[in-house]
């Protein structure tokens, strides 16, 4: 794992293709595309001995494939804000979109309702997935203020993901990995 500055990335960008973060070295080669990147990295890695990527059940496998991509279509809406110039004009559109009826909104409350439907508390089967470490890093930056026009408040009416950002947190290695908080935005992961 390594973090590279703004500074560093200038130099670096060129000799690089996509130029484009992140990229992991596998071998002699070099891969970008972060949704690729975490896929493989789930397919290779196991939890308490058991798959972070379920390779070897392909139902389950759609299941978890299913959720991350719920949860990555939720910010879409933000995606199309980074093309809005005007800063005041960029910030009401975050605003809306993560308000009661908007289109952000709408994707948080059918994942809350997935979440609560869990027995185990993951998001999808009985141990930890892909699913999960997906929800929980992708939603964190929304409580940070990371986003200007996204209130930090916009997760507090999810009592479900709450108590699955709570889960995942409090795994032993998430837990470890978080509590140096590298970063300011860290905290929120807590």
């Amino acid at each position: 794992d390594e973090r590279v500055t703004f500074e560093q990335w200038g130099p670096m960008k060129e000799r690089v293709a996509p130029k484009q973060l992140p990229l992991m070295h596998v071998g002699d080669k070099l891969f970008g595309q972060s949704a690729a990147l975490m896929r493989y990295a789930a397919k290779i890695s196991k939890f308490e001995g058991r798959p972070l990527y379920p390779t070897e059940d392909a139902l389950l496998a759609l299941q978890v494939d299913e959720f991350v991509d719920y949860v990555s279509e939720m910010f879409g809406p933000l995606g199309a804000s980074f093309k809005i110039e005007d800063q005041a004009e960029k910030e009401a559109f975050r605003a809306k979109a993560v308000a009661e009826g908007g289109d952000m909104y709408k994707w948080l409350s059918y994942v809350d309702s997935l979440l609560g439907k869990s027995k185990s508390g993951f998001a999808v089967g009985d141990h930890l997935t892909l699913a999960d470490l997906a929800t929980f890093c992708w939603f964190q930056p929304l409580k940070a203020g990371f986003f200007d026009g996204i209130p930090v408040t916009c997760l507090d009416g999810f009592k479900n993901i709450e108590a699955h950002k709570q889960k995942i947190a409090n795994i032993p290695t998430v837990k470890a990995y978080y509590s140096e908080a590298k970063m300011p935005l860290y905290k929120t992961y807590q």
